[in-house]
């Protein structure tokens, strides 16, 4: 093959890499994603409104506000810590202070298109605008915007999210450096063209620092809880677009699986520890998966780099000639071997453990999270020694004891629900429990027979609907009944 041709054919690996990994409606379509995050905020919102009746009505008005209205207030990194923590705690049974309720009480939610904390950015600086509302924390300076606690919160936020000290304060950005930042957007949307966009799209806030970490010197860091939809970088990640480039992929990856995981788990045991070779502390199994995810969507990306067109070349430059990872920790299995200083070397180790688990470990979800991810990798690493397991299907079921005929299903009153009818699911939580639940198509189905008919009504119901045999209709309608049950969501 000549190499022209060769060139040709791994550009177009890296393009169906590139759509694939957006492809996926639970993990990569990031519309998906963000219909369900809105979902969730939405029920949160009506589920806090019944549990803090001090504040019912602000709550309440949230909750009716329209997605234009609502996306700056979920992106808001202070809003949306206080919703989450609130979730947490009732999940938890707290009985004790709700705080978003009291938060939204003494702020003015005028539906202008920005959040709270974006008010404060003086300058405001928009990044990417044509992907995604994202600002820059620049001097935040509350006046008369918004509440001096805002300002506050936003810091204890901040200064929980990263260690250093006085030495860690915001570093404001130049003009420069806000040229040098959409400067690697760029690169990395034309770049990646599907992947690229859907990440940014993730990231609310970008914020400099020069913080610690227990590695060292503080490169970058996405916020989880701790500082929601928040990048946090050092200002030398801006030298060359390139290094912009795959810090912004880097961390937007990390906030947009962050966002995926709030509609469905992976695993069965999230704590299960795992041996990492080029660390001297095991990670859990959670970790294990995010970084995973992280390092198949990096080889994309240095295979997209090593392959760029004249083109890009041209303009920002000639991409990096080796990879650049963070080093082993001394005095571990991979410092004394001279191992796994490689993203694929990385992500071969990590697959591998994780494809060596009991099938049950993973839930339905996280054996269709493995393949999609293998799938990528297999794309633009054929030689990667993994591949994507040989189907998704989730472990059969224990058979459950067929329900009485003459029993009657009815849906609680405690239940909550949010259909999204475009993607064939509802959204129910348990007032009393808190817990939410994601009905697929199949499951809504049922739920909505379930009106206080009996049993075998709602098995024939079913068959006649979802077009199946009595057989496969007792089945399906009995475990879904048997679960809906056990949530508390029918009695």
């Amino acid at each position: 093959m000549s190499l022209v041709a060769s060139r040709h054919s791994s550009r177009e690996k890296v393009g169906r890499a590139d759509g694939l990994l957006v492809a996926d409606g639970r993990f990569g379509d990031s519309g998906a994603i963000a219909e369900r995050n809105m979902a969730r905020f939405v029920l949160g919102l009506r589920l806090l409104a019944h549990k803090d009746t001090r504040h019912q009505e602000v709550l309440r008005r949230l909750s009716l506000l329209s997605r234009e209205q609502l996306l700056p207030l979920l992106g808001d990194p202070v809003l949306r810590n206080a919703f989450e923590d609130d979730i947490v705690k009732l999940e938890n049974g707290h009985t004790g202070a709700l705080g978003l309720g009291d938060l939204a009480s003494r702020l003015s939610l005028d539906p202008d298109g920005q959040g709270p904390c974006e008010r404060m950015a003086t300058p405001h600086v928009r990044p990417w605008p044509e992907h995604g509302p994202a600002w820059l924390w620049t001097e935040m300076s509350p006046a008369d915007r918004v509440p001096g606690e805002l300002s506050a919160r936003l810091r204890r936020l901040y200064d929980g999210s990263i260690e250093g000290g006085p030495t860690a304060d915001p570093v404001i950005p130049t003009p420069e450096m806000c040229r040098r930042l959409t400067r690697g957007a760029d690169l990395l949307t034309r770049l990646l063209p599907q992947v690229g966009p859907s990440v940014l799209r993730h990231v609310s806030v970008v914020g400099f620092t020069r913080g610690e970490s227990a590695d060292g010197p503080l490169q970058s860091l996405s916020g989880g809880d701790p500082l929601p939809s928040a990048v946090l970088m050092a200002p030398e990640q801006l030298a060359d677009p390139w290094t912009a480039a795959e810090t912004l992929l880097h961390e937007g990856v990390h906030l947009k699986l962050f966002d995926a995981l709030r509609s469905g788990a992976l695993l069965r045991d999230a704590d299960l520890s795992v041996p990492i070779p080029w660390r001297q502390t095991p990670w859990r199994l959670v970790r294990v998966l995010v970084a995973l995810h992280f390092y198949v969507h990096m080889l994309v990306f240095q295979e997209a780099a090593r392959h760029a067109d004249d083109t890009l070349r041209t303009e920002f430059g000639e991409p990096p000639a080796g990879e650049v990872v963070d080093e082993v920790s001394p005095d571990t299995e991979a410092a004394r071997n001279g191992t796994h200083g490689s993203s694929l070397e990385r992500a071969r180790y990590l697959a591998g453990y994780v494809l060596g688990l009991p099938e049950d470990r993973l839930t339905p979800d996280g054996r269709r999270f493995m393949h999609w991810l293998l799938e990528a990798l297999h794309l633009v690493h054929q030689d990667s020694g993994v591949t994507p397991p040989a189907g998704v299907a989730g472990v059969a079921p224990v058979p459950q004891p067929a329900l009485p005929e003459g029993a009657v299903a009815g849906r609680s009153a405690s239940a909550l629900a949010r259909p999204l009818p475009e993607r064939g699911e509802l959204l129910l939580v348990n007032t009393d429990t808190a817990a939410m639940h994601w009905l697929n198509a199949r499951s809504w189905l049922i739920y909505s027979l379930c009106d206080g008919r009996d049993v075998g009504s709602v098995r024939g119901e079913y068959a006649r609907r979802a077009g199946v045999d009595s057989e496969a209709a007792r089945t399906q309608v009995d475990a879904c009944i048997s679960e809906l049950t056990a949530a508390g969501l029918l009695r």
